[in-house]
């Protein structure tokens, strides 16, 4: 019996990953080796008794290979190798780049066996020459290379100072821990020292905090200001813990999670209404948020704790820090936007990329696909790609004025003359200043301009501003709110939205006193819902499966996960890779 720990792999820290697998099978005296391809590290723990076993039953006159034979009276290894599953999962870091997928016992053929037997110079065989030829019943390919825990160990050359074992994390954050505060864990050669402080360092840059003073401290990815209270400039808060996260923050499993991996990324979170005043908010009314993101971070944070400080906050600064120490380069600094259902999209955009360059980064070996790229940045493509030739499906063009809007709903529509005088009843104001703009045609081929729109016909904002119905919608505490009406006309041959229809709806809701954060959400809410009934019905009618979506709209938590919410699952979803969102 042989057992695959599976696991994904496209971290920059693989080795040090490898390395924590490596050395607790060498604890527990286990042979493992392991096998990487197609960004999955195989890690297969081949239990020695009982392939000996096998090998006799199946070849009982045959000469035992003399790898086998130090197994002879050795009782099984399940037991064991359990205890390496659970070593595991206290003691490897949760990482987003190298993660557990699945277990798999594999049971080898006795055709392996009797081919293994009549191999020439038998006894010269090592363990891995005969792990080797197993390699075509383990589901990995032929010319795959097999490395195992010893050349692991030996190979293992880049120690960084943010390498430590979970279990060496938590020690060193317990205060009731003999470890507590100690930045180096001894005899463990993954972890660069780190340089040490004064002993007294943590406890009198804590005390500086709680003196209202804003303190240089050197950082992982940078020096900052540490404060208590954000400054003009704040950019980050920092939880001190998970539980903190939770108390301030609305947020699900999903984000928790992300944020308290290996590699410590940061989200766009919305405060609880009640200690929104406290935090530094976006345009959006969104806090960039994290996790202490290195030890000596985390030791802050922990510190804070003990005098019922929960959080502390990181701003730009020229100064620097009275300590350096000395950490090693780390990933670049992600902010993710992370879905109920665990999708997490990396909201960095790449320089000098393309529409073009997007494309062939994401579709390689697909003939035919729908692609949906939705930016506030760029043109909205609604495009079906054969043999890498884009044909639109829709066509994006529309009048933004939101003057000429309110004319043509109020002649071209059906009661739309009564809407509009219901509307100038309700929000005189507002109509008036609609009407105030020039009669000068505005077209737009971005989707994403219809908040802008919305934002300033439903009096969100004075100017046409989509960050200010980003604000109410992300302020909504619900999860489904009202139907906007985008309806597709069709007009020969082809397939248009009835943008003013949009309008249409939402001024209607406007008339009937809905709730600005009711009705925002609503918008962002019915155009996920849009996109994927487009999505379903181009697949329906043309057979077409692969869909790939691009463009920042995806930064958006709600249409993110509205979106994943109404996709139907029968699709082949691409979606951005890290840094090719948008352009």
């Amino acid at each position: 019996m042989i057992y695959d720990f599976k696991f994904s792999n496209t971290s920059e820290d693989a080795p040090f990953f490898l390395y924590i697998l490596a050395l607790e099978a060498k604890t527990l005296d286990l042979e493992v080796f392991f096998c990487t391809y197609e960004d999955y590290t195989h890690c297969f723990v081949p239990d020695m008794p009982s392939l000996l076993a096998s090998y006799e039953n199946y070849c009982q006159q045959a000469t035992i290979p003399s790898a086998f034979a130090v197994y002879k009276d050795t009782p099984t290894q399940t037991e064991v190798i359990v205890k390496f599953a659970n070593t595991l999962a206290q003691n490897l870091p949760l990482s987003l780049y190298f993660c557990f997928r699945d277990l798999s016992p594999i049971t080898l053929p006795q055709a392996f066996f009797t081919a293994l037997s009549q191999m020439p110079s038998l006894h010269r065989l090592t363990l891995k020459d005969i792990f080797a030829l197993s390699l075509t019943h383990l589901n990995v390919p032929h010319n795959a290379t097999l490395v195992d825990s010893k050349t692991t160990l030996s190979s293992f050359e880049t120690p960084k100072t943010y390498y430590y074992t979970a279990m060496q994390t938590r020690q060193i954050l317990n205060p009731k821990s003999a470890s507590f505060s100690a930045l180096n864990p001894p005899n463990f050669s993954p972890h660069k020292p780190l340089a040490l402080p004064e002993k007294d360092y943590f406890t009198r840059i804590v005390q500086r905090l709680k003196n209202t003073e804003s303190v240089p401290f050197c950082t992982q990815r940078g020096t900052f200001l540490l404060s208590l209270a954000p400054l003009e400039n704040t950019h980050t808060t920092l939880l001190c813990d998970i539980a903190s996260l939770k108390t301030f923050f609305r947020t699900h499993q999903s984000q928790v999670d992300v944020l308290a991996t290996f590699e410590k990324p940061y989200a766009k979170l919305m405060p609880k209404e009640v200690f929104q005043k406290h935090f530094p908010l976006d345009e959006q009314a969104l806090v960039r948020v994290g996790l202490p993101y290195d030890m000596p971070l985390a030791i802050i944070g922990a510190l804070l704790l003990q005098d019922d400080i929960s959080y502390f906050f990181l701003s730009p600064t020229q100064g620097q820090s009275d300590f350096n120490f000395c950490h090693s380069s780390a990933p670049s600094t992600q902010i993710l936007n992370i879905s109920q259902n665990g999708t997490i999209i990396d909201t960095y955009i790449s320089p000098n990329n393309t529409l073009q360059s997007l494309l062939e980064a994401h579709t390689q070996g697909l003939e035919r696909y729908l692609l949906i790229y939705l930016s506030t940045r760029h043109p909205s493509v609604f495009a079906i790609s054969h043999n890498q030739t884009l044909r639109a499906l829709l066509d994006i063009t529309f009048e933004r004025n939101a003057h000429l809007i309110v004319q043509d709903i109020k002649h071209s529509y059906k009661s739309g003359s009564d809407l509009i005088e219901s509307f100038s009843k309700h929000s005189p104001k507002l109509l008036e200043s609609i009407l105030a703009l020039p009669l000068t045609s505005h077209i737009s081929h971005n989707l994403t301009d219809v908040l802008d729109v919305a934002s300033f016909v439903l009096g969100f904002s004075p100017i046409q501003d989509k960050n200010a119905l980003f604000a109410r919608a992300n302020a909504f505490v619900r999860e489904r709110g009202p139907r906007i009406d985008y309806k597709l006309l069709r007009k020969d041959n082809a397939i248009m939205l009835d943008y003013n229809r949009i309008f249409r709806s939402c001024l209607s809701f406007k008339c009937a006193d809905m709730e600005d954060e009711i009705l925002a959400y609503g918008i962002l809410d019915s155009l996920s819902e849009f996109v994927a009934t487009l999505i379903r019905d181009t697949k329906t009618n043309l057979s077409l499966t692969n869909v790939l979506l691009l463009g920042d709209m995806l930064s958006s938590h709600i249409f993110l996960d509205r979106t994943l919410g109404y996709l139907p699952k029968d699709i082949h979803l691409i979606l951005p890779k890290d840094g090719f969102i948008d352009y």
